[in-house]
């Protein structure tokens, strides 16, 4: 989790960084426009650290538990390999694998095997969401304070993306405690996603007690 913690470390900096650029922007006058514009793309980075963190951490995940075997795993984990294995399968497919499941010949499979065929996430990243994929994994939920933020990054960022608003407009309004309450609000979280998956690992409850 080395690797993880030290890109979520880089990511919060510059989060810090961006939200200190508005707060001097906020201060010269002639900048409404410009200081809309970067409050946007701060929340676009916001809401990129949750998905990028999110993906590092169940790569980890993926890592760790692909070396095992169906039976060896949790109960979580045993019905993602299902789903993984079984759903959306022909019937020879699926009999063909379901032998193998029995034979217990087939590993849990990494992280990118398994988003070809089970989407996980697509662009609605929230405490709710997170805490429906954890739980998946049999890794926790997320109960971090304001992490109801997360919705509103999620929402912001999903109407600049599909072209609902433009860039000047979708955070004009908000602000520069508002955007440290939210940023304060998503670091939490992903730390504490973190934090989970590292209990995770050390108590080894992604294995079958």
């Amino acid at each position: 989790m080395y690797t993880v913690k030290d890109d979520f470390e880089e990511k919060r900096v510059e989060a810090t960084v961006l939200l200190e650029h508005i707060k001097e922007l906020s201060g010269l006058s002639g900048n409404i426009n410009k200081v809309a514009i970067v409050k946007s793309a701060f929340m676009v980075l916001l809401y990129n650290a949750i998905e990028s963190t999110t993906v590092l951490v169940l790569e980890r995940v993926h890592e760790k538990v692909s070396r095992h075997k169906y039976d060896e795993l949790s109960e979580p984990l045993k019905k993602l390999f299902v789903e993984f294995y079984l759903f959306n399968e022909g019937k020879r497919k699926q009999h063909l694998n379901l032998n193998s499941i029995i034979d217990n010949s087939l590993n849990f499979p990494t992280f990118e095997e398994l988003t070809k065929k089970v989407n996980l996430f697509s662009g609605n990243l929230d405490a709710r969401e997170l805490s429906k994929i954890l739980s998946r994994y049999g890794i926790g939920k997320i109960t971090a304070s304001n992490k109801e933020k997360l919705l509103i990054v999620k929402n912001k960022r999903n109407q600049i993306a599909h072209g609902e608003v433009m860039f000047k407009e979708c955070c004009r309004n908000s602000t520069y405690d508002e955007l440290s309450t939210i940023q304060t609000a998503v670091f939490d979280s992903l730390n504490q996603m973190i934090e989970l998956t590292e209990r995770y690992f050390e108590n080894s409850r992604y294995l079958d007690n």
